[in-house]
């Protein structure tokens, strides 16, 4: 038992703290993909005919150009994610290693927290016409 008025009330305010800081917990990329992503987008990335792209064959191919890199850090997804950008550089990476159907070739450029900073806070308009253009450049 607390003795003193004064210590009680340091550890009520420490506690205030603690709270206003925030959660402090990190989730694994599964974990923040089951958060973040598969309410649309579905245990596997399949997405929703007509609704929700379909991630698996996708994300591969587009991280390989620049253009696609820019469209996977701009939608809306992953701009308005509540994740750091580190958080959204390593999700994007284990998406590519766990959720495509494409292999992920060995020069692979992994997605980077810089990289996720200076795209992921411009909106992108147009994103179906987007999409498109990404999809007639690496379908044969």
């Amino acid at each position: 038992m607390l003795r003193s008025k004064t210590t009680r009330q340091w550890l009520v305010a420490a506690g205030l703290l603690l709270l206003a800081a925030g959660p402090t917990v990190a989730y694994t990329p599964r974990v923040n993909y089951q958060l973040q992503c598969m309410g649309c987008h579905h245990g596997d990335g399949a997405g929703e005919n007509g609704r929700v792209p379909d991630m698996r064959g996708t994300v591969v191919p587009f991280s390989a150009l620049p253009e696609g890199r820019d469209y996977i850090l701009r939608v809306p997804g992953v701009a308005q994610a509540p994740l750091s950008d580190g958080e959204v550089a390593v999700l994007l990476n284990w998406i590519a290693r766990n959720l495509s159907t494409v292999p992920v070739p060995a020069d692979f450029r992994d997605y980077t927290e810089g990289e996720v900073a200076a795209a992921r806070h411009q909106p992108l308009t147009g994103v179906k016409q987007r999409r498109a253009e990404l999809l007639s450049r690496i379908s044969p």
